[in-house]
């Protein structure tokens, strides 16, 4: 009987055709409208009028899932096998007794304030003024992918092979002679159209569109796709992936660009500190070679960044978003930050001092170098908040959080006065200067600086663990679980090293410098900046591959 049953069961399933078969049978039988006045009524009538734009509108009660319109999509705009515009997601909740289970297709939101737009350095992106539509400009692209990070909704897509980002632009040149985009075509029960909205609307109840469980907050860029249901959803509707845990790229270049332009920035930092306490038999002799390090560690940073981007050629584009774009910021004040590292630098070489400036006033080139050291340490510290800012406004929560101006600035710090202590140690050994008294003057101090700003940093990252303890699957917590589970070794290492080069040698230094052979204390200076640079490195590795993205609930990212 139970056998019985199952079959019947079974085959009254079968009889209940999805909605492509269902499409596919009507049309055999020619019981479907002309297909040209079909479409026709999936879009607007008139383009936008004043105060209005275009927008996509999902029927989620008509969506089966079917991912037709990703096909249509695929193949409209000649995309690569594992390259989508559009993608299918699934969310689910209610009970065991009346479960719900819904499909949400979803591409460009067109938003009313883009943050793919905002945050491009090069104006790749433009507002249609007239359709509002959000277009990619292919040939103003560099390649370096900031859109993909600022956009709550995984839309930009970055093309390896083209060196570029490209996205949705609702098919644009259809809608221009009155045809409806790919997706909206392709889709069997037509759950996809196009639709005019009002702008002041969006702005005045943002949201009000996207409004889908597990979707980002709409009032980050008021994106204007609008998801129709005849019932609300229960409250515990969630993405189907909500559980999944996934590494990002790890973006090498701009894990070396970042730790060592604060490196750099915070040699010179130590430089200004410098010139106002050693004594000058030693300062001059110092500060020079310091200041070269610094400089050349800051122009090997800002070199190796490029190649980050797509289209490194065109890398002189990306000042042009200055006015919007913190990218741009970032490196507008990192070039002005290496103009004046390289004139301070020029100004305290003895040699070109000797050849240039030999008949200056001493006291009036005193003043020179001081400008140009405060001037160094300034543009660099901004530098820093822009670097800073860059990863904040993308709204991820790992990097949306006070830690990263703590590790970025702590960065700073910990390199510099590392790298500070090598160099006077270097400088002491190869020119006779005692070293004993240059530690006496310079390492004691330095040394307890840098093991209390080590240990507070990685106390401070210690404690994202913490969310490791919270029922919900929290974005922070997936993060703490990636670097626990994922990257075991690297976060094991990036603490042990951490702790080892910034807080047991620096003290072990301090209190023994002056029973250590000379040999013996170069070796422990090396190590410790060694080890706390590797440590800088492993970090911020773990910063870029342990974040956890926004983007629609359920969609895959590519």
């Amino acid at each position: 009987m139970i056998k019985q049953n199952s079959m019947d069961d079974f085959l009254k399933e079968q009889q209940d055709l999805s909605a492509v078969e269902k499409f596919s049978i009507a049309h055999d039988l020619k019981q479907l409208p002309a297909a040209q006045s079909l479409y026709k009524e999936l879009i607007p009538k008139t383009t936008p009028g004043p105060g209005q734009q275009y927008a996509f509108e999902v029927n989620l009660d008509q969506c089966s899932g079917c991912k037709a319109c990703i096909t249509a999509c695929h193949n409209e705009n000649g995309l690569d096998e594992d390259e989508i515009w559009r993608s299918v997601g699934q969310i689910h909740g209610g009970t065991t007794q009346s479960p719900v289970i819904q499909h949400i297709t979803t591409a460009c939101h067109h938003c009313l304030d883009p943050a793919c737009l905002n945050g491009c350095p090069v104006n790749a992106y433009e507002k249609d003024t007239a359709t509002g539509i959000v277009k990619h400009l292919d040939d103003q692209c560099i390649g370096c992918q900031y859109c993909t990070f600022t956009c709550a909704y995984d839309v930009p897509k970055y093309h390896k092979k083209k060196g570029i980002v490209h996205k949705c632009d609702m098919c644009i040149s259809r809608l221009n002679v009155g045809e409806a985009p790919a997706c909206v075509r392709a889709c069997p029960t037509a759950a996809i159209r196009v639709t005019l909205v009002d702008v002041q609307a969006v702005r005045n109840d943002p949201n009000h569109f996207v409004q889908i469980p597990d979707a980002p907050d709409s009032r980050y860029s008021l994106p204007t796709t609008r998801y129709l249901r005849k019932e609300k959803f229960p409250e515990n509707m969630e993405s189907n992936d909500s559980y999944t845990v996934t590494p990002e790229h790890s973006h090498s270049p701009l894990i070396v660009m970042l730790v060592l332009t604060q490196f750099s920035v915070g040699a010179f930092g130590a430089g200004l500190f410098l010139r106002h306490v050693l004594a000058d038999p030693i300062r001059v002799k110092m500060i020079s070679y310091h200041a070269l390090m610094a400089l050349v560690v800051g122009v090997m940073a800002l070199g190796v960044s490029v190649f980050h981007l797509g289209r490194p050629l065109y890398a002189f584009r990306a000042v042009l978003g200055l006015r919007k774009s913190w990218l741009s910021r970032e490196i507008v004040v990192f070039g002005l930050f290496a103009f004046f590292a390289a004139c301070y630098a020029l100004t305290i070489w003895p040699y070109f001092v000797e050849r240039w400036m030999g008949h200056w006033e001493k006291n009036y080139l005193r003043q020179i170098q001081d400008v140009f050291a405060i001037l160094t340490s300034a543009t660099g510290l901004l530098g820093v908040l822009c670097s800073i800012m860059v990863y904040q406004v993308t709204r991820r929560p790992f990097w949306d959080h006070p830690m990263t101006a703590i590790k970025f600035y702590l960065t700073t710090a910990i390199t510099g006065i590392s790298s500070t202590l090598l160099v006077a140690v270097s400088v002491a050994l190869s020119t006779g200067i005692d070293i004993s008294s240059l530690m006496e003057a310079l390492g004691k101090t330095g040394c307890e600086v840098l093991a209390i700003l080590t240990a507070v940093k990685l106390l401070s990252e210690a404690s994202l663990f913490g969310h490791l303890q919270e029922r919900q699957w929290t974005s922070l917590k997936k993060t703490a679980f990636l670097m626990k589970e994922t990257f075991p070794y690297v976060t094991f290492w990036r603490f042990l090293l951490g702790t080892l080069g910034g807080v047991i040698l620096p003290l072990y230094l301090q209190s023994a410098y002056a029973s250590l052979e000379i040999h013996t204390l170069i070796w422990i200076v090396v190590f410790i900046c060694l080890l706390s640079l590797i440590a800088e490195f492993l970090e911020r590795y773990l910063f870029f591959r342990a974040v956890v993205p926004l983007k629609m609930p359920g969609a895959r990212m590519s």
